[in-house]
């Protein structure tokens, strides 16, 4: 990846958060780049460090969060030490996101309408755009997210609309912004599938058009196969495997990434996957070696112990695992 075409680069990123005087580590040394027009997956199941890492992106995690060490470089310039102006142009013009719950992106008292005009205001305040066109914008984007009826969902407030129809204003209102970066945390929670792969297609096309750049976290396979050109296997708050979507997918090498993979379902049946035995980490107490150790059907003595750094399978494709580098027994 040439450095003039990264939009955004994370590098070494390390997050704790602090309950109840108890320090969880949830991130350590995390690392990934986005390149422009290039739609990028983060992949892992529930409680992984997926939605950790999109607010850390947007500087945005809650008062007992911490970045611990590591860097989020915008365009070349570190997000955590920018300043309050800074930062406000950034969440302006640069990054946006669309949050898991829809309930807690929308104020439940304030009608669509004027939540939708404050968001865009917001997002274009240099061309001074009038109401009129703010409106029409509004509904434009309405449409493009499958809502037949811009004008009533917009007369609307939150509460008078379903869990899908809040999360589509929510992706309308991060479309519409123009945004350069779109950071989805499981833009497809509360859609039925027919609805979420009309979403999909749709930042499909803005990413093809090379007018959007795209990190999408979720737990699905499939969405991450279907929109994304890049893809990175997140476990217990670390990367370990990455690259080429369409690589990883047909040669997983990490253990963890074969372990996703065998939870598929088959067309052609052959029993009901089990499953991966075991639970993710205590974070308060992560393991020292390698996170995924304690459930690792091939794990040598070094892995609880050491932690294994990125080995190149090729040029586009990476691992992080003492397997790849001495071969699976």
């Amino acid at each position: 990846m040439e450095e003039k075409t990264k939009v955004l680069e994370v590098k070494d990123l390390s997050v704790s958060y602090t309950v109840a005087n108890v320090k969880t580590h949830i991130l350590e040394d995390v690392s990934f780049a986005v390149s422009k027009g290039k739609s990028v997956g983060i992949v892992g199941e529930s409680g992984c460090g997926k939605t950790t890492t999109m607010r850390a992106i947007l500087n945005v995690l809650p008062s007992n969060g911490n970045v611990e060490k590591g860097e989020i470089l915008y365009c070349g310039e570190d997000v955590l030490k920018m300043s309050n102006a800074k930062l406000q142009e950034y969440r302006q013009k640069g990054a946006g996101m669309i949050f898991q719950d829809p309930s807690s992106a929308l104020n439940p008292v304030i009608s669509i309408k004027n939540q939708f005009l404050e968001a865009l205001k917001y997002a274009h305040k240099d061309k001074k755009l009038t109401k009129a066109q703010l409106l029409e914008k509004a509904g434009k984007s309405l449409e493009a997210v499958s809502l037949a009826d811009p004008e009533r969902i917009l007369n609307s407030y939150p509460f008078q609309l379903s869990g899908g129809m809040r999360q589509r204003v929510c992706i309308a209102m991060t479309l519409a912004a123009e945004r350069q970066l779109l950071l989805a945390d499981e833009p497809g929670t509360a859609l039925d599938v027919t609805i979420q792969d009309q979403i999909l297609r749709l930042s499909k096309q803005l990413v093809d058009s090379g007018e959007l750049s795209v990190i999408m976290g979720t737990h699905s396979l499939g969405v991450i196969r279907q929109v994304t050109t890049e893809v990175n296997i997140m476990y217990a708050g670390t990367m370990v495997e990455g690259g080429d979507t369409k690589k990883v997918f047909e040669h997983p090498i990490h253990p963890y990434t074969e372990a996703l993979m065998n939870c598929l379902p088959k067309l052609t049946g052959n029993g009901i996957a089990e499953g991966i035995p075991g639970r993710i980490p205590d974070y308060s107490s992560p393991p020292k070696g390698c996170r995924f150790a304690p459930r690792c059907p091939y794990a040598l003595k070094k892995c609880q112990n050491e932690r294994p750094v990125r080995h190149e399978v090729d040029g586009d494709h990476w691992v992080a695992c003492f397997q790849a580098e001495e071969g699976r027994s």
